[in-house]
């Protein structure tokens, strides 16, 4: 796989898995990497007016992206066109590419391929190889999704540039931190922490969109911090004594029950950065870490608030899971090493093809 040629089609803004998963690529000494940045060619706003222009303009958007990829192809002619979830990309122009005989993978990171309009439903289908950062998609790809391409897994993984954290924190802000796009899931939760923790003396802290729109359903004491990017998401979550790991479990798409995760970027990243977590019980979780002695897990909101009291009140045994958990993380949970995984089912499949 010498001098493996990669044509990386991705968002670029820091923080986000696309940028992490190139970088890790790049990093690699047998790839030569080139990059098209989705989010630099359709632009994404929070304001109302230029959201709408942005609407109507997205054909014209999405026209110029393909002019771009098309130009990068011709030029940089790769050994294989590796996209990251593949976000507006259409399975027509999916099929155009692979008939200029390009091999095009798939990153796909999200739970369910359906979740995402017809169109990124149509599109997830048309790629020659999909790579799934979940565990239960391989089984399923056919059954559930109606797919013919092949789905491989290979879980996600922290960026040691972005996430990792050598050593522990020195100070804390907060005794419990929570950093997590805002879900009805989670929403739940955390309403139910908030009346078990009516009257305790424990400081809480909310990052991530959605969560100030619900205030008034939290006690008045808890901070929400907002949206958090880039290096500010890590240095939130390293003010908590303890940090919450949810993952979203009830998946519903188009009121059909689907498969939900299993863990998420958090399980990897907060363990690189040196945080002591609890994460939400599942199967696969308590697979890659000691439930005993690296990382405790939750069921319930007052299975979960009953864990927080605990690890409070026991500062020793906390610090000590969060230094087993890191040791177990890095590095054989760093996307560098996961990148290696990958290039082998991408080597498998280009010499198939």
């Amino acid at each position: 796989m010498k001098g493996l040629k990669i044509l990386y089609i991705g968002d670029s803004w820091l923080g986000s898995c696309a940028r992490s998963l190139k970088e890790a690529f790049r990093r690699h000494s047998d790839i030569t990497l080139d990059e098209v940045n989705i989010d630099l060619m359709i632009p994404k706003s929070k304001n109302k007016f230029l959201r709408i222009v942005q609407c109507i303009l997205k054909r014209y958007y999405l026209q110029d992206l393909y002019q771009e990829i098309l130009v990068r192809v011709s030029i940089f002619k790769p050994d294989v066109i590796v996209v990251y979830k593949g976000g507006p990309l259409e399975a027509d122009f999916i099929d155009k590419l692979k008939a200029m005989n390009n091999f095009i993978v798939n990153i796909y990171p999200d739970c369910s391929p359906h979740a995402h309009g017809q169109v990124h439903k149509e599109a997830v289908g048309a790629y020659d190889l999909i790579i799934s950062t979940k565990i239960f998609h391989p089984k399923i790809w056919k059954e559930i999704y109606g797919y013919t391409n092949e789905c491989v897994f290979v879980p996600q993984g922290y960026d040691p540039w972005f996430h990792l954290k050598s050593f522990p924190p020195k100070d804390f802000q907060f005794d419990v931190v929570l950093v997590a796009t805002w879900r009805q899931e989670y929403g739940d939760l955390m309403k139910k922490v908030g009346e078990l923790l009516k009257d305790k003396n424990i400081s809480v802290s909310i990052g991530g969109n959605g969560w100030i729109e619900h205030r008034d359903d939290y006690p008045s004491n808890w901070i929400f911090a907002g949206a958090l990017h880039g290096q500010s998401y890590i240095n939130w979550l390293r003010c908590g004594k303890i940090c919450i790991a949810p993952v979203t479990q009830n998946m519903i798409v188009n009121g059909k029950k689907q498969p939900g995760d299993v863990d998420s970027t958090r399980t990897y990243e907060l363990a690189a950065a040196n945080c002591f977590f609890i994460h939400k019980k599942t199967d696969f979780v308590t697979k890659i870490y000691d439930e005993q002695s690296e990382v405790p897990t939750y069921e319930t909101a007052e299975d979960l608030v009953k864990k927080i009291q605990y690890y409070l009140d026991n500062d020793n045994i906390r610090k000590s899971m969060m230094m087993a958990a890191h040791m177990r993380a890095v590095p054989s949970y760093s996307l560098d090493s996961r990148v290696k995984n990958i290039l082998k089912y991408i080597n498998i499949k280009n010499k198939e093809k």
